[in-house]
């Protein structure tokens, strides 16, 4: 099935160090992608924020990104606006993500939230290669259960996302996840559970005490309006998933867990 563009979409990023900035090696991109301007607002680190001239992913849409952080690069990759996943009269909408991280790296991967609209169907994946220990890789999504306003709460057709990380060649990391709002409650128990949004943030080879772990478990406890919980990967990596009511709300709480 072809999109509107007629191929397929890309985004091809190269993040490299010279004269011990992170600076940007390659990029291409094709429509409806553009980047803006990097900008240096966290020490030591390049932003760059993704631009999508379209209204927002539609039936037949095919994205294909890659994401390369160099030795000792330090990259946070976001993006414009809340993205938009239309309805879908047919097919549906894909893209694959594949990141690697070399040696010293460092990249932030933090979109802000997707909103699936009534009748779309989305499926994601996303592979992420760790050089080694020293490759670090902090990622955050978070998911709306739609336009609540518009009455099309969990009125979907499908949300697929499969994540996998690799370290050293090695599988640390597979979620393999598969929201279909007409075959199972999204609103009952072990789902949503009575919200709206949906957290998840993972965080991979930066080192956190247990003290720290305790610290954001207190905090998601002591905080009306949302639930949540933190775990350690056999791995050793941090996974952290939030059950809230906005994505600002979880947006803001992911910054604060980021932040201690």
């Amino acid at each position: 099935m072809e999109n509107k563009f007629g191929k397929l979409s890309k985004l091809h990023l190269i993040a490299g160090v010279k004269d011990g900035r992170t600076v940007i090696e390659d990029l291409s991109f094709t429509a409806p992608f553009k980047i803006m301007r990097p900008f240096y607002e966290k020490k030591d680190f390049m932003t760059v924020m993704l631009l999508t001239a379209s209204a927002g992913i539609m039936a037949g849409d095919r994205q294909e990104w890659n994401l390369l952080v160099r030795e000792n690069a330090n990259l946070e990759f976001t993006s414009q606006a809340y993205e938009k996943i239309h309805k879908m009269e047919d097919g549906w909408a894909e893209r694959r993500t594949h990141i690697t991280v070399e040696p010293g790296g460092c990249l932030y991967y933090t979109p802000l939230p997707t909103i699936p609209f009534a009748g779309s169907d989305f499926r994601n994946m996303l592979e992420v290669s760790l050089s080694n220990d020293s490759s670090r890789f902090i990622f955050s999504e978070i998911l709306s259960c739609g336009r609540v306003a518009h009455g099309e709460e969990f009125r979907y057709s499908r949300y697929q996302n499969l994540i996998t990380i690799f370290q050293n060649e090695k599988l640390v990391y597979r979620d393999n996840t598969r929201y279909d709002p007409f075959l199972a409650d999204m609103r009952g128990f072990g789902m949503y559970e009575g919200y709206t949004h949906l957290a998840n943030l993972l965080i991979c080879n930066v080192e956190k005490s247990d003290d720290w772990v305790r610290e954001v478990r207190s905090m998601m406890d002591e905080t009306e309006g949302l639930e949540g919980g933190v775990t350690r990967t056999a791995a050793g990596h941090i996974a952290v998933r939030i059950l809230g009511r906005s994505g600002q709300q979880l947006t803001g709480r992911i910054s604060r867990i980021l932040a201690l």
